[in-house]
C-alpha cells in the first residue's frame, strides 16, 4: 500500500523541474498571440514573417538546450534579415502584390535565410573561439602569478613558497 501512494506522488526532481521552466510556454505564447494578431490586421506581413522565420522553427525544434541558445541566435539573426523585405513591404501598403513581389526575389530570401545561417555560425562557431580566448587568458595569468611567485621567493626567501627547508 505504501508503495502505490508513493509512486502517485511527485517527486521533487520533477516537480522542481515543472515550476523552474525555459519560458518556452511564455515565448510559444506570445508568437501566436502577435501571429493571429498579424494575420488579422497585416496579413500579408504575417505570411512573410512567417515564410521567413522558418530557420528559426527549425532551430527551436532541434535546440535542446535549456536556454535555447540556438534558438534565440538563429531567430535574432532571422529576424534582422526579415527587417528590410518587411519594410519594403510596409512602405509599399501591405498590399498581396507587393508581397508576392517579395516573396519572388530570391535576393529576399537569401537575405533572410543567409541571416539565420549567419545565426547558426555564430552559435557553432563562438564556443572554439570563446575556448581560445580564456585558455590565452589563462596562460597570461599563470605567467603573472608564476612572476609574482618568483619575486616574493627572491626578496623574501623560499620560506614564503610553502617549501620547508631540509636540514
Amino acid at each position: 500500500m505504501a508503495r502505490g501512494s508513493a509512486a502517485k506522488a511527485p517527486s521533487a526532481k520533477s516537480s522542481g523541474s515543472r515550476q523552474r521552466g525555459g519560458g518556452g510556454g511564455i515565448v510559444m505564447t506570445c508568437a501566436i498571440v502577435i501571429v493571429t494578431v498579424l494575420g488579422v490586421t497585416a496579413t500579408p506581413l504575417c505570411i512573410l514573417l512567417v515564410a521567413g522565420m522558418l530557420p528559426t522553427g527549425a532551430a527551436a525544434l532541434i535546440d535542446r538546450h535549456r536556454a535555447r541558445y540556438l534558438a534565440r541566435t538563429v531567430g535574432a539573426m532571422n529576424l534582422a534579415g526579415i527587417f528590410p523585405a518587411a519594410l519594403r513591404l510596409w512602405e509599399a501598403g501591405l498590399t498581396f502584390s507587393a508581397l508576392q513581389a517579395a516573396l519572388g526575389s530570391p535576393y529576399i530570401w537569401l537575405m533572410m535565410y543567409g541571416a539565420a545561417s549567419i545565426g547558426w555560425l555564430l552559435h557553432s562557431g563562438m564556443p572554439p573561439v570563446v575556448r581560445v580566448i580564456v585558455d590565452l587568458r589563462a596562460e597570461e595569468t599563470k605567467r603573472r602569478l608564476e612572476a609574482r611567485a618568483k619575486t616574493l621567493v627572491e626578496e623574501w626567501g623560499e620560506e614564503v613558497g610553502g617549501r620547508v627547508r631540509e636540514g
